[in-house]
């Protein structure tokens, strides 16, 4: 057989592999206890500390590669020998289990010798998929490397967490998949499939939150929940955030933050929306929606040095403080979804009574509901000149206006008058200069 270039980078992923698994575990570990420096980075007798030794392991990077490439020398004489690859395999199991015993003194655990045999049999496939190969040697390298990660987490891991998100799991594959996705009601309104996904992503955000607060504290944790869901629904972000703020109060500054994050980026996402579908509508929406971005981005940097502050005064160390509760709750969720049918309800029966009579009230009445909706709907009417780009931004304003309504009304619904207050005033003052802005220009 010819050495081909297919063959040979073939060969060039089978050693790509087998030396980053290898650096992995090659890797010399922090200094001990017994020569760490000082403040001045010297040692305690004056002297400079010396590097640490490579650690005593029989597997390293030479090791690995040699696996690697060995496995894929298997799986190319196995394609005319058959038997070759099995027997390689088998030999290399028996090795590698007389080694352990051989060193389990030294070192019990066996992820070095159960990541030897499968660099041996990702070489193996690299013979017949090597990008295959290539993604399963990063996620396999990803997860050594996670080790103080993963230990340092189940430290501080308990029982109702992993119980939680058991529940959790089992909602979004055993319960979501079996109700039926079509409205059940003449209206169109009430859909159980759309009800649970919509009580599924508020859990999710809670969930997500939960951890993210856990591992990186309030404020950061909350403001990346509030980043990432504005993406997706900041009026399901609303609602986690709410229901959070009630149960620990301590906390209601910081959900505060991560709710006009998540306002503030719908604000984003609808311009880019926008900006997608009919550039025109874009330069007129960018006045108002602008607007209400620039407000909401000066609330939250209002909002962070409150919470900072604060923190520095020893008021709300939340990150210390705050006792969390369960990550998963469907009480909470499942009550603002209820809401939410009814709002949908109420907006699908002035709809129906409305008509078309009227781009703003139309406007109005599904921004009640959903902003997302409404936009692309006037979007694509002004890109088909059927409605000019002036009016087509009053409607999306108007819209955003409603939906912000909506959402100032869970805040204090869910999250009490302290939470929803502090929500309101925000959102509503941001939304109003933007509707000002667009009517005086």
């Amino acid at each position: 057989m010819d050495l081909s270039l297919e063959i040979f980078l073939k060969i060039i992923y089978a050693l790509g592999i087998g030396v980053l698994i290898g650096l992995e575990r090659s890797l010399i570990p922090p200094f001990s206890a017994t020569c760490e420096p000082d403040e001045t980075g010297i040692k305690s007798n004056g002297a400079q500390p010396a590097p640490p030794e490579p650690p005593d392991t029989l597997l390293g990077v030479r090791t690995f590669s040699i696996l690697s490439l060995g496995g894929f020398s298997a799986a190319l004489v196995g394609s005319a020998y058959p038997l070759v690859a099995p027997v390689i395999i088998a030999g290399l199991i028996v090795f590698i289990i007389a080694m352990y015993f051989h060193s389990k003194q030294e070192d019990p655990g066996i992820t070095t010798e159960i990541a030897a045999v499968v660099c041996c049999g990702l070489g193996m496939l690299c013979h017949t998929n090597p990008h295959a190969a290539g993604v399963l040697a990063l996620l396999i390298t990803v997860l050594l490397a996670l080790k103080r990660f993963m230990a340092k987490a189940l430290m501080q891991l308990k029982r109702v967490e992993l119980t939680d998100t058991l529940k959790f799991l089992a909602i979004i594959l055993i319960v979501l998949p079996l109700l039926p996705n079509r409205a059940l009601d003449p209206y169109g309104a009430f859909n159980p499939y759309k009800v649970m996904f919509l009580v599924i992503l508020i859990s999710g955000i809670s969930f997500v939150g939960y951890f993210l607060t856990k591992f990186l504290g309030a404020e950061k944790g909350l403001g990346l929940t509030g980043l990432f869901g504005g993406l997706t629904s900041s009026t399901a972000v609303t609602a986690a955030m709410a229901t959070q703020a009630k149960q620990a109060p301590g906390l209601t500054t910081a959900c505060a933050f991560a709710t006009i994050i998540a306002n503030a980026t719908m604000f984003c996402r609808v311009l880019v929306v926008v900006a997608i579908l009919d550039w025109t509508l874009m330069t007129h929406l960018v006045w108002s929606i602008g607007t209400m971005t620039v407000a909401a981005t000066i609330a939250v940097i209002f909002l962070w040095l409150r919470s900072k502050n604060n923190s520095s005064d020893g008021k709300s160390d939340a990150s210390r403080e705050i006792s969390l509760e369960n990550p998963f709750s469907l009480g909470p969720a499942i009550k603002f979804s209820l809401f939410f049918v009814l709002i949908l309800f109420v907006a699908k029966i002035a709809k129906i009574y409305l008509g078309d009579k009227g781009l703003y009230l139309a406007s109005l009445v599904s921004g009640l509901a959903d902003v997302d909706a409404i936009t692309l709907s006037i979007a694509e009417q002004t890109k088909a000149v059927a409605l000019t780009h002036a009016v087509g931004a009053v409607g999306i304003t108007i819209a955003v206006v409603a939906n912000s309504i909506v959402k100032s009304g869970i805040a204090v619904y869910s999250g009490g008058w302290r939470f929803g207050s502090l929500v309101g005033a925000i959102l509503l003052g941001a939304t109003g200069a933007g509707l000002g802005v667009l009517l005086i220009f």
